[in-house]
């Protein structure tokens, strides 16, 4: 990672390094595409160019960049790889600019808590970046640090969001939605900039999965956290961008986890860690799932989950009527316009032989994203008639994150038996 400039904070600027961006990107497609066609355009500049923008940004803007990253096969190759450098390569500030603040958080001298603190950052994100570190009792530490001044930055940002909002009307999404779909956005960052509630959601996480052998999370060390920085026991893992390499032993331990572990949230703790993009998770050597960060997380309320079940039973047995009530119990279909029966009946066929119970999802060697991709003409014309739920965004989002990662496991799974276990369960509960 090279050092960054601190990222401006003015909503101005912001804004016009977007358009500037935008613009630049616009201007160089067009001119590619009429002297070399549509076929002959080459992305590679555009990828750099966003990611180089969206790294010195941070904030939202770059949050937003490392989810588009997981869209793989939707944009062209060499954008999605750019964005998804972001994942765990963003540009860090140098530590000279942060150890003035830090002293100013913990009022006196580092060492007075701390043995040692690495000056090189060995991970940055969109809010904050994180330094390995010692305490005085020898034991080995990271420190979660907010970029200074990243609560006015995001301010700014959801700012331009707002002013954006009304341009989803070209896509005849309701202004109501809209508006639950922005306040879903602002919950959510405001959530991840309070460090103290996410010290209890990992508490609670922790607790909940202390007797699971495949799963690992680090513990806060309560006297040292401040605001803005998260003091935690460092538990250390191999990227799981590169898990693909690992032995198919451990891949398949890792698949057979991951699915498992989600489903217990949902179906048992009642609340979803929902950012599934792999800078956050790590794996090691014996094939446990190392989870870092948990600044998003989701509750899920009985009725929503009653509704993704009644979805999942629908899709395994092939009934469109059935689907159709699940969408209108998730908020996803506009009751007023008519069903997207087509649509139904494709996704019905495409999903049900793979959530058959003593079935296995091959995700190795069925890539259903490229199917799905064949769907997306009925999707656009259902415009009007399927809107994504505010209250499902990021239940959403952890699902199609969390498909990727298991593509890149790319072993067989029993998704559907696993979803039967924990539904059987919640019935006899």
């Amino acid at each position: 990672m090279s050092p960054a400039r601190p990222p401006s904070a003015s909503s101005a600027r912001r804004f016009l390094r977007l358009a500037g961006t935008a613009t630049r990107i616009a201007g160089g497609v067009f001119g590619q595409r009429i002297l070399r066609g549509r076929s002959g355009i080459d992305w590679q500049p555009v990828g750099d160019l966003l990611a180089e923008v969206l790294g010195d940004m941070k904030g939202p803007v770059l949050k937003l960049g490392q989810m588009a990253s997981q869209w793989h096969d939707l944009l062209p190759e060499p954008v999605s790889r750019a964005l998804g450098s972001l994942q765990n390569r963003v540009p860090a500030l140098p530590y000279d600019h942060l150890q003035a603040h830090l002293r100013h958080v913990y009022q006196g001298e580092l060492t007075d808590y701390f043995e040692f603190i690495d000056e090189q950052p060995f991970a940055a994100a969109s809010l904050g970046q994180v330094h390995r570190a010692r305490g005085l009792d020898g034991e080995a530490l990271v420190l979660k640090i907010q970029y200074p001044g990243i609560a006015d930055i995001c301010a700014a940002d959801l700012r331009q969001v707002r002013r954006l909002l009304p341009l989803g009307r070209l896509f005849r999404a309701p202004a109501a939605q809209l508006e639950g779909i922005y306040r879903e956005l602002e919950r959510t960052i405001h959530a991840e900039l309070d460090y103290a509630a996410e010290m209890q959601r990992l508490i609670r996480f922790r607790d909940f999965f202390a007797d699971w052998a495949g799963i690992l999370l680090p513990r806060p060390i309560e006297p040292l956290c401040r605001p803005g920085v998260l003091v935690l026991t460092d538990v250390p893992g191999l990227p799981f961008a590169e898990v693909g390499q690992a032995p198919l032993e451990v891949r398949k331990r890792l698949a057979n986890t991951l699915p498992a572990w989600l489903a217990a949230q949902a179906f048992d703790l009642g609340e979803l860690h929902a950012d599934p993009h792999p800078g956050n998770f790590a794996y090691t050597a014996a094939g446990e799932l190392v989870v870092y960060d948990f600044g998003c997380v989701q509750s899920v309320q009985p009725v929503v989950l009653a509704a993704y079940v009644e979805t999942f039973r629908a899709l395994q047995s092939g009934s469109a009527e059935q689907l159709e009530r699940g969408f209108q119990a998730l908020g996803t279909r506009q009751p007023q316009s008519p069903p997207p029966w087509a649509l139904y009946r494709n996704l019905t066929h495409l999903l049900k032989p793979l959530l058959q119970s003593g079935g296995l999802w091959d995700f190795a060697d069925q890539p259903v994203h490229q199917e799905i991709q064949r769907l997306i003409p009925d999707a656009l014309a259902s415009l009007g008639s399927l809107q994504p739920a505010s209250g499902t965004l990021l239940i959403n989002r952890t699902l199609e994150g969390h498909y990727w990662s298991l593509t890149r496991l790319g072993v067989s799974v029993p998704v559907a038996d696993l979803l039967e276990q924990q539904i059987d369960r919640e019935g006899r509960a």
